[in-house]
């Protein structure tokens, strides 16, 4: 045998004991976790490279077939936690062997109504060699609402507990794993996940050490009625009615706003870099006025429901209680409202919500849906899920940072919804805008829709999408990395920059670089340079 043959020998047998210790320490791990109320239900050590095959998964979560990419040689747990006597929610950790954990924990969220693990951020969490956290939330499915019927405790565990009962369990776990605790903990979502980080920061604010939280769903349930109440305002369900705007002439309303504000930032290419700041009249889009042709044309009738697509959502007592429509957005969660001709909201989360947890009542539809709808559900806030609390003293005591970031071409929270929400912390703590930002960025992205995707320069280490680009992972570039540093460092995110891709496929070729700013600073172009370089765009202050 030659000495380079008996070296690659050397080197497989020693990583093939390697890997059997890890798959021995993994094994035996389960059987001894020592946790009040909780049960490893599924323990199995895996390699970096592999696939985790996720048999158990339900339809809406990807079905019996979804599979994992394995980013790190992991003992992966699959746990059960009983909260109380008639509800439970089920964790999953993915833990990298203890010569490549990094000494951290991530912990992440759900979307939508929760019941599906996020396995996209614990994928890119594992590579990076955090002990990586994932939960139902309670329950098991994204769409349904026979979870919620008569069970409260299952609403709470969605509401406000489940992302705490990670927290807590979590770090026990890394501590009986590795035999001491994370340094820091760390947690990242985007949408109801947003929502979950926020709530969490206020409810139990020693719970993580940095937030990563985009597009967040806070004021959940004013955004899930906005849809149904949306809806009325165009006519439905009156399929007929001479008021009602049908969905194919929506995509051409979408476009005629967006040609005639794009302009407006002095660069023409499809965004609306700050919708926030127009108003859109629709009267242009006439029948008689030749923009759109005989079958997209706007009746005067319909021209009064377009524009009140695009008004705030008040409450019964004529109080705004959430912001417009965003211009410029795909408008699918309240125009998608038919199927061959017969009522039928796309946007299923709002009946599935108030069928399951606000009503109680398996025969509640949307039909009828009214501003008294909305704020008997605000009300009764099942589960604590409102979140739209604005204290957040604690966690700024803690010393906790949060980067947040907004898509400003979001079709399921409007972007106006984290400016309210950022100015309305500053104001609870009575801060100035740099005491603020000490704790708490937000970054606005233009072209990005809900989470990720859209015309923007929008990938920057979003939660929920995996993978992170291999060549990208530093601190100006990746919104995780860059929330480390700040929780570690010390060095607060001046900037950061988006990254557009070829086909949205991240790590591919590279179309368009952006810079972005924290608010109220707007990334704006130098009115020189190649707008597809990050150097071209500067952070500039309102009205600058």
């Amino acid at each position: 045998m030659s000495i380079s043959s008996l070296s690659l020998s050397l080197v497989l047998g020693v990583a093939a004991r390697l890997a059997s210790c890890s798959a021995d320490t993994c094994a035996s791990f389960s059987a001894q976790v020592s946790i009040p109320d909780a049960t490893v239900i599924a323990h199995e050590h895996l390699l970096n490279g592999t696939v985790a095959e996720l048999p158990g998964t339900v339809e809406s979560c990807g079905g019996p077939d979804l599979r994992a990419n394995v980013t790190a040689d992991i003992c992966r747990l699959v746990l059960v936690i009983a909260t109380t006597s008639s509800s439970e929610v089920q964790l999953e950790a993915w833990l990298p062997d203890s010569q490549s954990w990094n000494g951290r924990l991530l912990a992440t969220g759900n979307g939508g109504i929760g019941g599906c693990i996020d396995y996209a951020t614990m994928q890119n969490g594992a590579g990076l060699g955090f002990a990586a956290f994932g939960t139902n939330a309670g329950h098991n499915g994204s769409v349904g609402y026979d979870f919620f019927l008569d069970h409260p405790e299952v609403i709470n565990d969605f509401g406000h507990r489940a992302i705490h009962v990670e927290a807590e369990v979590g770090k026990e776990l890394v501590r009986q794993y590795y035999g001491t605790g994370a340094t820091k903990n760390y947690y990242a979502g985007c949408s109801t996940g947003g929502r979950q980080g926020f709530q969490n920061a206020h409810l139990y604010p020693g719970d993580f050490d940095g937030l990563l939280l985009g597009s967040p769903g806070i004021n959940w349930l004013h955004i899930v009625a906005s849809k149904g109440i949306l809806a009325r305002r165009i006519g439905w369900p009156q399929l007929n009615s001479s008021a009602y705007v049908r969905p194919e002439q929506w995509p051409a309303i979408v476009e005629a706003q967006i040609d005639q504000l794009d302009p407006l930032d002095g660069v023409k290419d499809g965004i609306i870099d700050e919708p926030t700041k127009y108003r859109f009249d629709p009267a242009g889009l006439a029948c008689g006025t030749g923009v759109l042709n005989s079958s997209l044309c706007l009746s005067p009738q319909q021209i009064e429901s377009v524009r009140g697509a695009y008004e705030p959502i008040a409450n019964s007592s004529g109080q705004i209680v959430y912001p417009a429509f965003e211009l410029g957005s795909a408008t699918d969660v309240f125009s998608e409202n038919q199927e061959n001709g017969t009522v039928e909201m796309s946007y299923t989360i709002l009946q599935d919500f108030w069928r399951g947890a606000v009503y109680n009542d398996s025969t509640w539809t949307p039909d009828d849906f009214s501003e008294s709808d909305m704020d008997f559900a605000v009300k009764v806030n099942p589960g604590q899920v409102n979140a739209g609390e604005t204290d957040l003293s604690d966690f700024n005591r803690r010393r906790g940072k949060i980067i947040s970031y907004h898509g400003r071409n979001d079709e399921t929270v409007t972007s106006a919804l984290s400016e309210q929400f950022f100015v309305g912390v500053q104001s609870s703590l009575n801060l100035t805008l740099e005491e603020t930002h000490d704790f708490y960025r937000l970054f606005f992205i233009p072209g990005m829709h809900h989470c990720s995707g859209g015309l923007g320069a929008w990938s920057l280490g979003n939660a929920q999408k995996y993978p992170y680009d291999k060549a990208l992972l530093d601190s100006e570039h990746n919104a995780l990395l860059a929330l480390v540093e700040w929780v570690e460092n010390g060095r607060a995110p001046q900037t950061l920059v988006g990254t557009k891709y070829e086909n949205d496929i991240i790590g591919g070729n590279v179309t368009a670089q952006r810079t972005y700013c924290p608010y109220p600073m707007a990334s704006k172009w130098d009115g020189v340079n190649d707008t597809r370089l990050a150097t071209s765009w500067k952070c500039v202050l309102p009205g600058r």
